[in-house]
C-alpha cells in the first residue's frame, strides 16, 4: 500500500467515526427532544409501550391496569371439594400505582444531562420494563389463613369396637387427622400477590395424622377372648375405680406388644381426680389417695389370663383381697409396683370396660381362631395363705394343658 492509499484509508475512517458521532449526537438530541416532559422511548409495562405519555397519562394507565387486576377474586384456596375465596379488600390488597408511574416517568431524568442522555439512548435501543407491584396486609391474610386452618384441621380418632348386648361386636372406623401448616401457603401467596397475579389458586395439602388404632387393627376381632367382673360399693373408692378403669377403655395391644398398667393409667393423684380411700400398707388397712385402683388391676389380671395373655410383671397384696379369690390379685403402686402383660397371639387384642357404678367388667376382645378352639379356666390350689394358681387349657371339654402361674404367700 502506497502513502496516498494509506492516507485515503485514514481519511475514510476519520469521516466514518465523525459521521457516527454526528448520528449519535443527532439521535441523542432527537430522543431527548422527543422525551421532553414525556415518558422516554422504549419504556413499557407488560408489553404495552408507555413512551410519549405524560406524567398524568402514565399514572392513569397504571390506575386503570390496577382496577382491572383488582376487580377479581384475589385468592382461591381449595381442599378436596371445599373452597375458600379471599377478595382484595379482605386483605387490603392494592397496587403501587404511584410508585410504578413515578418510576416510568423518572427513567432518563434522575441524573445529569449526559447520564440521562445515555440512559434514554439505552432505553430507546434495548427498552425498559416497568413492573406494577402490589402490597397487602399480612396480618389480615394470616387471620384468614388461620380460620381456614381451623376449618380443615382435625384430630385423629382411633378406630373402636363396641360389645353389643346380644354379644355382637360393632366396629367404628378410624378418622385420619389433618394438620395444615399455613406458613408455606403464605410464602407461596406472597410473590403472587406482590406481582398482582390474577386470582391466585392454591390447592391445600394438609398432612395426614394416622390414629394409633386403625381399621386394620380391628379387622379380625370377632369375639370375647376373656372377661372378668368384680363388685364394689359406690363412694370415693368406687370413684377411684371408675377413673382408673376409664384409662383402659379402647386400649389396643398388638401382637407381641406389652401393656404396663401404670403407664396406661397414670399416677394416682388428687390433681387427676383421685380421692382418699381404703388401701393395704405393710399388711395393715390404711387410707390413701387412689385407694381401690388395685381392684382394677386385679380385674384386668383375671381377664387377660382367661384371654390367653402372658403376665410379665405381677405382685400380690400382703393380704388376700375380698374382690377376687386368693392368688388372683395384682397390686400396683406409683413408682413401686406395676402390673404388665404381653400379647402372644397372632392378632391384636382390644379392651372394653363396663362400669355400672357397683360392678366392673373388663372384656378382652380378640380373634377367635387365635386360641385354636381352646378355652381357658383358672384353678387355685393349696391353702388360703399360700395358694398356687394354674391356668387350664381345654379342647373339646378336655384339659390339654395345666399351666402353673405362681404361688403367693399372704401374711
Amino acid at each position: 500500500m502506497n502513502v496516498s492509499s494509506f492516507s485515503l484509508a485514514k481519511l475514510i475512517a476519520a469521516f466514518t467515526i465523525l459521521f457516527a458521532f454526528i448520528v449519535v449526537i443527532i439521535g441523542s438530541i432527537s430522543v431527548s427532544m422527543n422525551n421532553e416532559d414525556r415518558v422516554a422511548m422504549g419504556v413499557q409495562s407488560d408489553g404495552v409501550t408507555l413512551a410519549g405519555m405524560s406524567r398524568q397519562e402514565v399514572h392513569r394507565y397504571f390506575e386503570k391496569t390496577a382496577q382491572q387486576k383488582l376487580k377479581q377474586t384475589a385468592i382461591v384456596l381449595t381442599f378436596k371439594d371445599r373452597s375458600w375465596n379471599i377478595r382484595p379488600e379482605d386483605i387490603a390488597l392494592h397496587a403501587n400505582v404511584d410508585q410504578a408511574a413515578d418510576e416510568a416517568y423518572r427513567t432518563g431524568r434522575e441524573n445529569g444531562f449526559f447520564l440521562n442522555l445515555i440512559t434514554q439512548m439505552r432505553c430507546a435501543l434495548t427498552g425498559r420494563s416497568i413492573r406494577l407491584t402490589g402490597a397487602y396486609d399480612e396480618d389480615l391474610l394470616n387471620s384468614r389463613l388461620i380460620q381456614i386452618q381451623k376449618d380443615i384441621e382435625r384430630q385423629p380418632v382411633n378406630a373402636s369396637a363396641r360389645l353389643l348386648p346380644d354379644g355382637r361386636i360393632k366396629k367404628i372406623p378410624a378418622v385420619i387427622g389433618l394438620n395444615l401448616d399455613i406458613q408455606p401457603v403464605a410464602d407461596t401467596l406472597r410473590s403472587q400477590l406482590e406481582g398482582l397475579a390474577r386470582t391466585v389458586s392454591v390447592h391445600l395439602e394438609p398432612e395426614e395424622q394416622l390414629p394409633f388404632v386403625r381399621d386394620e387393627d380391628l379387622a379380625d376381632i370377632d369375639t370375647v377372648l376373656g372377661a372378668y367382673t368384680t363388685r364394689f360399693q359406690p363412694g370415693d373408692r368406687g370413684d377411684n375405680i371408675g377413673i382408673a378403669a376409664s384409662h383402659l377403655q379402647g386400649v389396643l395391644i398388638r401382637s407381641q406388644a406389652e401393656l404396663s398398667f401404670n403407664r396406661i393409667v397414670g399416677r394416682r393423684t388428687r390433681s387427676a381426680g383421685y380421692k382418699d380411700a381404703g388401701v393395704i400398707v405393710d399388711g395393715e388397712p390404711a387410707v390413701d389417695v387412689g385407694g381401690g385402683v388395685c381392684q382394677v388391676s386385679s380385674t384386668l389380671y383375671n381377664a387377660i389370663l382367661l384371654a390367653g395373655m402372658t403376665p410379665t410383671e405381677r405382685s400380690s397384696h400382703s393380704l388376700p383381697s375380698h374382690y377376687v379369690p386368693a392368688g388372683r390379685d395384682a397390686t400396683v403402686a406409683d413408682d413401686l409396683l406395676d402390673f404388665s402383660f404381653r400379647n402372644p397371639l397372632p392378632h391384636p387384642v382390644y379392651l372394653r370396660i363396663a362400669n355400672t357404678g357397683s360392678a366392673l367388667t373388663i372384656y378382652v376382645l380378640g380373634t377367635r381362631s387365635d386360641l385354636n378352639g381352646r378355652s381357658i379356666s383358672l384353678l387355685t390350689d393349696g391353702p388360703a395363705g399360700r395358694p398356687s394358681l394354674y391356668r387350664l387349657w381345654k379342647q373339646n371339654g378336655q384339659i390339654v394343658e395345666r399351666e402353673y402361674l405362681h404361688t403367693d404367700n399372704y401374711s
